[in-house]
């Protein structure tokens, strides 16, 4: 609409509609439907303050499938990646954080020292029934790269401060957008031909936890989630592997079949 306010009289059917078809044109996945959602809450409750005899907002959110699938690293290109020299350390081990623990750039970006646990690792996530942070248990290689991050970090201290310390971020990472083309340089020259950017890194974690038989209710809570939902629809293995393994467990009648 380009205006810095609106008035209750300009918002009407016509216009919520509208605003959804807008998200479903620049937006995909489930991000129209969850940004319309939080627009009807908010339109739901000036209803009941008198803003709207009749709420305008009420009508179904939409979510718009992406039409790609989206990629990620199988286990033989995460060791290829490591093996693969990069001139960003900073962003490479933040990236192999993510890979061993699921989590997001916005996440990582302002990981703190007084998150870490020992091996486990304090998440901004509350859960529900508790309203206490998930912890999540780390692969020991989450916790090397961690350590590799404070000695890099006391090297830069001129006088040791262990209190302040914990307050400071653990990887210093410039943009999103400056993130990923790193990391699409970092891709490329690894020779792996595949769009990863850093949402790979959490949908690697969870589809190869599920190929080892890690069950949906420990992924998703891995990955911070309450319930299994977005593990069973969005962080799932969208294609086999290997088409021909699992094609060959059908039973092998060819002893016994006559097509003559």
């Amino acid at each position: 609409m380009k205006k810095d306010r609106i008035l209750s009289g300009e918002i009407t059917e016509n216009l919520c509609s509208r605003f959804r078809t807008y998200l479903l044109n620049k937006l995909t996945g489930k991000t129209p439907a969850d940004y319309f959602r939080a627009f009807k809450r908010v339109i739901k409750c000036a209803t009941k303050e008198g803003y709207f005899k009749v709420n305008p907002a009420d009508m179904n959110a939409k979510t718009n499938p992406s039409k790609s699938v989206p990629e990620f690293l199988e286990a033989e290109e995460y060791i290829t990646l490591i093996q693969t020299k990069i001139h960003n350390l900073e962003v490479r081990n933040a990236f192999l954080f993510c890979l061993y623990t699921g989590l997001r750039f916005c996440d990582v970006s302002r990981l703190k020292w007084e998150q870490v646990k020992g091996d486990s690792l304090v998440t901004r996530i509350l859960q529900k029934k508790t309203g206490k942070p998930v912890v999540i248990t780390m692969h020991p290689i989450a916790t090397r790269i961690l350590n590799n991050q404070w000695e890099k970090a006391q090297a830069t201290w001129k006088v040791p401060h262990p209190e302040k310390s914990l307050e400071e971020f653990i990887f210093m990472l410039t943009t999103h957008d400056g993130c990923n083309k790193a990391i699409s340089a970092w891709v490329k020259k690894a020779g792996i031909e595949k769009y990863i950017t850093w949402k790979s890194a959490r949908l690697g974690f969870s589809i190869l936890l599920q190929d080892k038989n890690v069950d949906t209710a420990t992924v998703a809570l891995f990955l911070g989630h309450t319930t299994t939902r977005y593990v069973n629809e969005v962080y799932k293995r969208h294609r086999p592997k290997d088409q021909m393994e699992h094609i060959q467990k059908l039973p092998d009648v060819s002893e016994h079949l006559c097509l003559n």
